[in-house]
C-alpha cells in the first residue's frame, strides 16, 4: 500500500511539474536569436551577454564576454545557456 502512495505521489508531482512547465512556455516572438544582446540574472548579480546559438529547444547559448567587467569578474566560462524564462531581451541584432 505505502508503494502505491509513492508511485502516486510521483505522477502527481510529475504532472503539477509538466503543467507548469507549460504555463512557463515564452511566445516564439519575446525568444532571443543569434546576435540578440541579452540579460539575466546569476547568483545575484546581473549578467550581459551576446546570443551565440539558440538550436536548444527551451534556452539559448550566450557569450559574456562583451561586458566591460566580464574579466574582473574573474567567471569561470565565457559562454553560458540561458532558459527562455530566465532572460530579457536588451537589444535586439541589427538586420
Amino acid at each position: 500500500m505505502a508503494d502505491e502512495n509513492i508511485s502516486k505521489n510521483l505522477v502527481d508531482a510529475a504532472f503539477e511539474k509538466k503543467n507548469s512547465e507549460e504555463e512557463q512556455k515564452v511566445k516564439e516572438e519575446d525568444k532571443a536569436t543569434v546576435g540578440d544582446i541579452i540579460t539575466f540574472q546569476n547568483d545575484g548579480q546581473q549578467f550581459e551577454a551576446v546570443v551565440t546559438s539558440v538550436n536548444l529547444q527551451n534556452s539559448v547559448v550566450c557569450d559574456m564576454t562583451i561586458m566591460d567587467d566580464f574579466h574582473e569578474r574573474n567567471l569561470d566560462f565565457e559562454k553560458t545557456v540561458v532558459a527562455h524564462t530566465n532572460y530579457s531581451i536588451k537589444k535586439r541584432r541589427d538586420v
